[in-house]
């Protein structure tokens, strides 16, 4: 925000775009709107100084976000390898957008770590945690929204702030939107919504870009959160809710990338309950997402137990096990983590 972009690296980032031509923008594998948002607003400002700018996700975008200015024109690592490591041998300057760890881009990270450490200028744009990788760039901040929150804030405060037009705004707009559900949570500064309305002022419309983001599911997502929500519980002697989908179930709704995007913030509609978590069967292990409301912090949970991590109220991590036993496992150590944190004489309010 205006007042803390005093702590962001803004002299460095401009030294990255001046000095530099060829750039490879790089996201997390199973990109969402603040991702994609923040890679794809940069890429058009990069564009408009005339410089060559690819973007790299890991893995193919939801359809479901293919919307999003330029979208459709970023590289798919998994399905383009040989292309896209020419491309990212090619570039002089390589930005981390939305991630702090190669570890979450799959094995585009295994060739990000590849190279040569001082072969590259590395720029770190993100809000998460606890940042692993050194980058000659460094701008972090956890208590921001979204990235994109972040990298507009900084452009605007830059050299480049006539180069975001309505196009890059958009891109912005749409991260922001999306990782805070449309402003109902991760959303309290009161500069966060002066930053919206100088992207209001842009011209982006904002009706087309929230019906897009909020009413542009398929028939078969709903369905797939309608089984969802009958196989919640409450795990006994907490006010903590469990999601568990199996692969058998994911197969038999014909799950695609994105489709539970936002399932797991639901149950926390209900008043009495405090963490919500998700347990997804994948290709490369047990998915768990977790979210929570007020002072009960997931990523503490999901650090100590599996070495996850994320925002106090928003984390995930990845279990390797069965899913029978995953769902087991989780089941008790959040009973564990929920008595030390509550104590055993917390009455559990029964749920309506």
């Amino acid at each position: 925000m205006s007042g803390s972009t005093i702590s962001y690296d803004i002299p460095g980032l401009e030294r990255a775009i001046n000095e530099h031509s060829k750039f490879i923008l790089t996201c997390h594998v199973n990109a969402d709107g603040d991702a994609l948002g923040s890679t794809l607003g940069l890429k058009a400002v990069l564009a408009r100084l005339g410089k060559k700018c690819s973007v790299i996700v890991p893995d193919l975008p939801p359809t479901t976000l293919l919307w999003i200015p330029g979208a459709k024109s970023a590289h798919a690592y998994e399905r383009e390898i040989s292309a896209c490591d020419q491309l990212i041998e090619e570039a002089d300057c390589i930005f981390m957008m939305d991630y702090n760890a190669h570890s979450r881009t799959g094995k585009l990270g295994e060739k990000l770590l590849s190279l040569d450490k001082g072969s590259k200028y590395w720029v770190m744009v993100d809000h998460h945690l606890d940042p692993v990788e050194k980058c000659d760039v460094m701008i972090s901040n956890p208590e921001a929204s979204a990235t994109c929150e972040i990298i507009y804030d900084c452009l605007r405060n830059s050299i480049y702030k006539d180069q975001i037009d309505v196009t890059s705004a958009s891109c912005f707009y749409t991260g922001i939107m999306t990782d805070t559900g449309g402003l109902s949570y991760n959303s309290s500064d009161p500069d966060l919504y002066l930053l919206v309305a100088d992207l209001l002022r842009m011209g982006i419309d904002k009706s087309e870009i929230h019906d897009k983001i909020f009413n542009n599911k398929s028939v078969r997502r709903l369905r797939l959160l309608a089984t969802s929500l009958k196989k919640m519980e409450v795990i006994p002697g907490t006010n903590v809710s469990l999601i568990p989908l199996s692969k058998p179930v994911l197969d038999k709704h014909r799950y695609m990338t994105g489709d539970t995007e936002g399932f797991v913030n639901i149950p926390l509609q209900a008043k009495n309950l405090v963490c919500s978590m998700l347990l997804m069967e994948r290709p490369d292990g047990i998915k768990v997402s977790l979210r929570s409301k007020g002072d009960f912090s997931v990523s503490e949970f999901a650090s100590k137990y599996y070495g996850g991590g994320g925002h106090f109220n928003a984390s995930g991590a990845t279990m390797k096990m069965a899913f029978e036993e995953a769902v087991e496992v989780l089941k008790r150590d959040m009973k564990e983590y929920y008595t030390a944190m509550y104590g055993e004489e917390n009455k559990i309010k029964e749920q309506e």
